[in-house]
Parts: C-alpha cells; structure tokens; sequence
C-alpha cells in the first residue's frame, strides 16, 4: 500500500515546479517584469503564413519592429513570447522594418496565420 502525500510532499513538487519555470524563463531570455504582463501591447502585425520546416513566421508589419524587441504572437488564451533575435526581409538581414513590409522571424513555436503580432 502506498503512503499518503504530505504537506511537505507537496511542498516539495511546488518548488521543483516552480525552479522549472523559472529556469525556462531565465533560458528565454524574458525578464521578470516582462513575465508579470505590466508591459503595454501594441499591434504591429498579422502573421501572413507560417513555414513548419524552417521555424518561421512571414509577418505583415502594421508597426515599427527592431531586432531585439519583445513580441507576443497569437491570442489572450494561447501565445508565444520571444525576443526577435533577427529578421529578414527578401534574405536580406535588416536591424528595423516598418509598416507596410513583410519579414520573416524565427519563431521557437509554430503559430497561425491571421494571429496578431504584439510589440510588448
């Protein structure tokens, strides 16, 4: 017969649970406050088409977005948040690309086309 969890049993898997996600957010390169949720959105895009394969997103910018800046992709019930580490525009690196241009970003997770495109 197995023994019965105990508040310290619990107390236990909290924690790992919680080092877990710290450790993945630390990993991800998203800062405290930008985990909180108290940065502004901004609309800046729609994800025109998503290329499995190669991990990345084809996005129409409505915005201005920089290499660097964080970005949030889909809906309030499911999204990916990740910094842009580069983007292309026809190949081409570019560090800025403004309203009215496609890019295409690397993304760590697959997404739709028609999601919004976030600048937090």
């Amino acid at each position: 017969m197995g023994r019965k969890a105990s508040y310290d049993d619990l107390d236990n898997v909290m924690d790992t649970l919680s080092s877990l996600e710290e450790r993945e957010k630390r990993e991800s390169g998203i800062g405290a406050d930008e985990r909180a949720g108290s940065t502004a959105k901004a609309v800046i895009g729609e994800v025109e088409h998503y290329y499995s394969k190669l991990g990345v997103a084809a996005i129409r910018l409505t915005g201005t977005l920089k290499a660097g800046d964080l970005i949030e992709i889909g809906s309030e019930d499911e999204a990916i948040r990740q910094r842009v580490a580069s983007m292309q525009i026809n190949r081409e690196d570019v560090e800025e690309a403004s309203a009215g241009q496609s890019i295409g970003i690397k993304v760590k997770h697959p997404v739709s086309a028609g999601s919004n495109v976030y600048r937090l």
